[in-house]
């Protein structure tokens, strides 16, 4: 098992239609177990140089920009179905629909897949699928789990690979009965 950190667009950023990113982000993990991620209208499993091509004939990305934005997004190629996705500042339940001091806890149940064009503004055609009937769901503050809530400021992607086995650990820890052998 290998554990990720997700981070979601937290800003008041809006699309051209007015729906905050944040929201539509949230109601697509809630309501059909899609985990988006935006940048880019390539795929990446098409490799750095389509993806920088694509991103650079937009007009408004220069070449390095495009590879660090590739190489942002490049983990997700790496997430495997039983993987655990740590999701800060996101919450699930009803009453927490604004970012704040908690982090969810999903699995991945399908691999990175990528549907172009989206319908929102070109964007956020990046995606996984994941299980959240067992999410764990916790504040910053809860007691049970301060390490993880400490360790997530040193993952300030919006992908991030978790190399720390400590972390990995706490996060296995919270979800055991999902653990593969």
């Amino acid at each position: 098992m290998k554990c990720f950190v997700w981070r979601v667009p937290y800003s008041t950023d809006r699309f051209t239609d007015g729906t905050s990113m944040f929201e539509f982000v949230r109601d697509e993990l809630l309501n059909k177990k899609i985990l988006r991620q935006g940048w880019g209208v390539e795929d990446l499993r098409n490799g750095q140089n389509a993806y920088v091509e694509r991103e650079r004939s937009k007009g408004n990305t220069n070449y390095q920009e495009a590879v660090n934005r590739f190489n942002i997004l490049k983990p997700m190629l790496d997430i495997e179905v039983g993987d655990r996705i740590v999701i800060p500042k996101l919450s699930l339940r009803d009453s927490e629909s604004i970012p704040g001091k908690y982090f969810t806890v999903v699995v991945c149940t399908k691999v990175y897949d990528f549907y172009f064009p989206y319908i929102r503004d070109w964007d956020f055609s990046h995606f996984i699928e994941v299980d959240w009937s067992k999410e764990k769901d916790s504040t910053y503050d809860n007691n049970a789990q301060p390490y993880i809530s400490e360790q997530l400021k040193d993952y300030g992607k919006a992908i991030n690979r978790v190399r720390n086995t400590n972390l990995t650990n706490a996060v296995k820890a919270l979800m055991p009965e999902l653990t593969r052998q």
